[in-house]
């Protein structure tokens, strides 16, 4: 009987964990969360406040651990001291070499992950590179500057099997101007492309900050909310889906809701603009973010995972 992909080769066992990976590169305009998405999820099982329920094991830094203990840093001045991160600014004089490469392995509890009849129930481990771009990359890509800079960036997504594309959902006035950079972004991307094969393979896009009411009501639908508050990216990106490639839709919230039958952003909004919204978190010890690991599972498998997909 010939295994599933997943399944282990002979030698091991049921307490042999299925290990799913992806090459990651995070992108998205200045103020979409990038950086305090990151952080949060490198942070999720540290939190007081953690469901008993969720099916997240752990969530540990690997490989540079410099860049692991920075995301957790990140993490305890947003998370811990309601601090406002500043934006990731970019150092043109320096190579894609030098961009923070953030490596994570997620594990998942043994009754979340895939059963077998052969094996019982095994755990699953994503183990993410997770590149992160400042603002500046998406803003260029808009403008289509001709700068060595970006183009060194874009020769660097040719290798990466997934992108995370994180919006601010509150941006919806930058609608036009992000279905343009996404579009100069999947051109940049197929005139870079030689092999039959491209190695990227997924985009994620992940609607940020769903705390917010006015997105929090239809958190559970982010194809169809995406496509609202963003008609032209969301038609640019499904052009792109195909049979070789995908695109999925998820909703996020690094800070989450305080409340249960009247739920309310456990946020402080600093200011708003038509480049979204700026938050603190307003009740650090009551943390308790959703859907941060959905769309790196995806990422990683291809596959949705709907206990990840709950708050």
């Amino acid at each position: 009987m010939k295994l599933p992909n997943w399944m282990p080769s002979k030698g091991l066992n049921a307490s042999s964990p299925i290990t799913e990976n992806a090459n990651i590169r995070v992108i998205g305009d200045r103020g979409s969360g990038k950086t305090a998405y990151l952080a949060s999820l490198a942070y999720q099982t540290r939190s007081p406040n953690r469901s008993l329920d969720s099916p997240i094991e752990s969530i540990n830094a690997t490989g540079d651990q410099i860049a692991g203990n920075e995301l957790i840093k990140f993490a305890q001045d947003i998370l811990e001291q309601g601090l406002e991160l500043e934006a990731t600014k970019v150092d043109k004089n320096a190579t894609v070499d030098t961009v923070k490469d953030y490596q994570l392995r997620i594990t998942l509890k043994n009754q979340f992950s895939w059963n077998s009849s052969l094996f019982g129930s095994r755990p699953v481990q994503l183990d993410i590179n997770c590149k992160d771009y400042s603002g500046e990359f998406f803003l260029d890509l808009i403008n289509k500057k001709a700068d060595p800079w970006l183009d060194d960036y874009l020769d660097d997504c040719k290798f990466a099997s997934g992108i995370l594309l994180l919006i601010d959902g509150t941006a919806y006035r930058m609608d036009a101007l992000y279905a343009q950079g996404i579009e100069n972004f999947f051109a940049s991307l197929d005139h870079r492309q030689f092999d039959e094969t491209p190695a990227l393979k997924r985009i994620a896009v992940a609607l940020n900050k769903c705390e917010l009411p006015e997105l929090w009501v239809n958190r559970h639908e982010a194809k169809e909310l995406i496509k609202r508050r963003f008609p032209l990216t969301s038609q640019k990106l499904m052009r792109w889906d195909n049979n070789v490639r995908q695109v999925d839709f998820f909703t996020i919230s690094a800070f989450g809701t305080l409340g249960k039958e009247f739920p309310e952003p456990n946020t402080t909004i600093l200011k708003r603009d038509r480049g979204g919204t700026s938050c603190v978190i307003r009740k650090p010890k009551l943390w308790r973010p959703f859907g941060l690991v959905a769309p790196i599972y995806w990422l990683c498998t291809g596959k949705r995972h709907t206990t990840l997909d709950e708050d």
